[in-house]
């Protein structure tokens, strides 16, 4: 059975006042065309809602039960009403994303930048890699992903687009062991512990070397300013850490520079939410920008 949005305002106008008359009135209908309206619900519901004597309208037992579904029901209808008008000007809604660990630094930047655009958004970010995440995205916990999608191109039903790229460098701390060093190979960065958010090896550092492996890029730039751990990272992801002496970016002789894809990682055939537009928009423009 149908379910008539308007005869379910009728049913809760008349349960709010109390009096056929009164609702009516609110509802800018005759009182003889709100009557045929309930009348015409009792019937094909097969219940009596309101019982109608000389002190006024009552509800009837399974008239309470309807009248709390109907606000229910309008309510939902009134939510779908609201979030289908701030989708269509892309200003509310909710946003779950997935990111990989090595844009996980920008997530507050593009974060700021698209709440201030978009204050009615509620965005939702997992961190983890892409290859986690790819779950979460085919399971429609999230809308699309943010990463590196060089582990995840051959699974299927996967819509991949490069939106930019960031340079990786061998970082440290300032004030580290190699920072004064005239001349650097990858032997020399070998001696230290590797910060790392992948569980191998990078930049052809020797497997002996001591590790931490963690998917919080937050957490290894604390590690990494406070040890002598060497982290290849994006110096345009932490250049302010770089340009105001905290990080720096060691010249490495033999170690030739890694370009890091970025791409939008979504289901085939779904189209994207106008807050997932203007954020993959954001970011797009902050990568081509070096931001």
């Amino acid at each position: 059975m149908d379910i008539d949005l308007t005869r379910l305002r009728h049913v809760v106008a008349i349960a709010r006042t109390r009096s056929f008359s009164r609702a009516a009135e609110d509802l800018h209908i005759t009182q003889p065309a709100l009557s045929r309206s309930i009348a015409g619900f009792e019937q094909r519901v097969g219940l009596r809602l309101f019982d109608r004597d000389r002190s006024g309208v009552t509800p009837t037992a399974m008239g309470r039960l309807v009248i709390a579904e109907a606000e229910r029901v309008l309510r939902a209808a009134r939510d779908l009403d609201h979030n289908l008008r701030l989708y269509a000007r892309g200003a509310g809604g909710d946003l779950a994303i997935g990111i990989g660990p090595l844009l996980a630094m920008l997530l507050p930047t593009f974060a700021r930048r698209l709440l201030q655009a978009q204050p009615g958004v509620h965005l939702r970010a997992s961190v983890r890699t892409p290859e986690f995440l790819v779950q979460e995205l085919m399971e429609d916990r999230i809308e699309l992903i943010f990463g590196n999608s060089w582990s995840i191109r051959a699974l299927p039903d996967l819509d991949i687009t490069r939106i930019g790229s960031v340079d990786l460098a061998f970082l440290v701390r300032t004030g580290h062991p190699l920072a004064d060093a005239p001349r650097l190979t990858v032997a020399d960065l070998a001696r230290y512990p590797q910060a790392s958010a992948a569980g191998t090896s990078l930049g052809g550092l020797m497997d002996g070397t001591g590790t931490f492996t963690c998917d919080n890029y937050h957490i290894l730039r604390e590690l990494v300013l406070e040890s002598d751990c060497v982290w290849l990272a994006s110096p345009t992801v932490l250049h302010t850490d770089i340009a105001e002496g905290r990080l720096l970016a060691l010249d490495v002789d033999d170690f030739r520079g890694i370009e890091s894809e970025v791409a939008v990682v979504r289901r085939r055939g779904r189209t994207l939410s106008p807050a997932a537009v203007e954020l993959t928009r954001q970011l797009t423009a902050m990568l081509a920008k070096g931001e």
